[in-house]
């Protein structure tokens, strides 16, 4: 049981560390979509949703990772 839940971990590290990398870079790319916009509101909002898009990925990732915590601390009680 100790092994499953060691690969359990190290699974969900991997799967944390991923998304908010993805998570990161499309928050930069939204902000320089935005920057790059010169006063063109079409690019602005491209921009503004890719970085409301990566932040709303970022709590689903962290969500994500809570609960699965959680079931594990239930699975090992």
């Amino acid at each position: 049981m100790d092994q499953i839940n060691s690969l359990f971990e190290n699974l969900l590290n991997i799967g944390t560390g991923v998304g908010v990398t993805v998570s990161a870079f499309f928050i930069m790319w939204g902000a320089f979509q935005y920057m790059a916009a010169s006063g063109n509101p079409r690019q602005m909002e491209s921009g503004k949703s890719a970085m409301v898009n990566a932040l709303a990925g970022l709590a689903i990732v962290l969500m994500a990772r809570v609960i699965a915590g959680m079931i594990q601390s239930a699975m090992a009680s």
